[in-house]
């Protein structure tokens, strides 16, 4: 997959409701389609080791930061995003 497909970015959204994004994955695994799951569970795997969550209004770019490890601007990004994921979470 190059981009998250809008059948997948909603039912990744609607699935982390439940607690992190790997275990709002099952929750919605059955409606992911077979050639997706793996990279989609990857995916969401890294969200919550790395980030701490996403929204509908960041998580293309931290699907696009997750494809490209080494576009350092996508990485920025996602780096401050968990930064203030973080802060969020701390107070």
């Amino acid at each position: 997959m190059k981009q998250l497909p809008i059948y997948a970015k909603e039912l990744l959204l609607m699935g982390a409701i439940t607690g992190t994004f790997t275990e709002g994955y099952h929750f919605v695994e059955e409606r992911i389609q077979v050639n997706h799951a793996k990279e989609l569970l990857a995916f969401c795997q890294w969200i919550d080791k790395n980030i701490g969550g996403a929204a509908r209004g960041n998580i293309d770019m931290l699907f696009m930061a997750y494809k490209n490890p080494d576009n350092t601007e996508l990485a920025h990004r996602a780096a401050e995003l968990a930064e203030q994921i973080r802060y969020i979470r701390s107070l």
